[in-house]
């Protein structure tokens, strides 16, 4: 009842942009600077913590009103169709898939694979005008290109990143700095959060 409640409301936002991100790790960060960023473009809404579940995630959407633009939401699974569901209350039309990892085998999932089935529910949600972002250094993350309609644009180290760190250092307080290298040009990042994998 609660995820129809939010699919209703998400029904009466048109001008809504909605950005789903999933990966085994890493979701909470990602979309706490997302929404960091996204802000600065127009009234956003994000989840509080992790509410990335069948009860946060409509509670998240639902804090959306007419003057929201963008609804930045983490998907979480337990399991393979739940992302699928998540996806069904809000639409999105953005969707980023950081990676594919050993998180939950063993209790939700049986293996690896069945991992990278249930994230890539998240780009097989995507429509034919969205964006599927996809880590260009994780395998079972770029498999999940042949699986949506929507455009993918890759991230990551690797050369053929559409959008890659390159030159990493840590400074001595384990902060990372890099050259972020895109199609429109190159900027030199150095970010507060620590450790290299941010």
């Amino acid at each position: 009842a609660l995820g129809r409640l939010a699919r209703a409301v998400v029904d009466r936002l048109p001008r809504l942009t909605i950005a789903g991100i999933t990966g085994s790790s890493g979701k909470t960060t990602t979309k706490d600077l997302l929404a960091q960023v996204v802000e600065r473009l127009g009234p956003t809404v994000a989840p509080a913590g992790s509410f990335n579940n069948e009860l946060g995630h409509p509670l998240t959407v639902l804090r959306a009103d007419e003057q929201t633009r963008y609804l930045i939401l983490e998907l979480g699974a337990r399991g393979r169709g739940h992302i699928a569901t998540l996806c069904a209350i809000a639409p999105p039309r953005l969707g980023a898939v950081l990676n594919v990892g050993r998180a939950h085998v063993g209790g939700y999932f049986a293996d690896r694979a069945e991992v990278a089935q249930a994230k890539g529910e998240l780009v097989e949600a995507l429509p034919a005008g969205g964006v599927a972002v996809l880590n260009a250094d994780d395998r079972e993350v770029m498999n999940m290109a042949s699986r949506t309609a929507a455009r993918p644009v890759t991230f990551g180290r690797a050369g053929h990143a559409d959008v890659r760190a390159a030159d990493v250092t840590v400074d001595a307080d384990g902060r990372p700095s890099f050259t972020l290298i895109t199609p429109a040009g190159a900027a030199p990042v150095r970010l507060n959060l620590r450790g290299e994998h941010n």
